[in-house]
């Protein structure tokens, strides 16, 4: 009896775990690019599943701690200096069933999103990536 409730005190006691299963994945997807225009690395891991899969640019990283390594690296920069994603503007956010997309034009680079979520995790992140062609020489 005791066991139970530890566990029930643990699971009262963790607010932001709680939220996150009851948030879809198009709610997931958004408040993860406001994390990420914040600089927000704690808050953009706690979405994540431990063994989930981030492929940016043609690149599968796989697991946390790989994932954190992505979004710390945005993450590092000067005192004051504002996230490189802080003037990433949101196009539209929605959901089909359990994946969440995020379109964002950030200057001439347009972007799109797309997060599978399961238990309020994202398990996949896939980001598609379009840049303007180089400028004539």
């Amino acid at each position: 009896m005791s066991k139970l409730s530890i566990a029930l005190a643990v699971a009262l006691a963790s607010p932001g775990a709680a939220h996150a299963a009851t948030l879809t994945p198009a709610q997931i997807a958004q408040r993860h690019i406001e994390f990420a225009q914040k600089g927000d690395v704690d808050a953009i891991m706690g979405d994540f599943a431990d063994d989930a899969v981030n492929f940016t640019a043609g690149k599968a990283v796989q697991g946390k701690n790989a994932i954190r390594g992505i979004f710390a690296g945005m993450a590092n920069r000067k005192p004051g200096e504002p996230s490189p994603v802080a003037n990433m503007k949101i196009g539209k956010v929605w959901e089909e069933g359990e994946v969440g997309f995020v379109t964002w034009t950030m200057g001439p680079v347009n972007g799109t999103e797309e997060f599978l979520v399961r238990n309020g995790k994202i398990l996949i992140q896939a980001v598609f990536i379009s840049a303007p062609p180089p400028a004539a020489k």
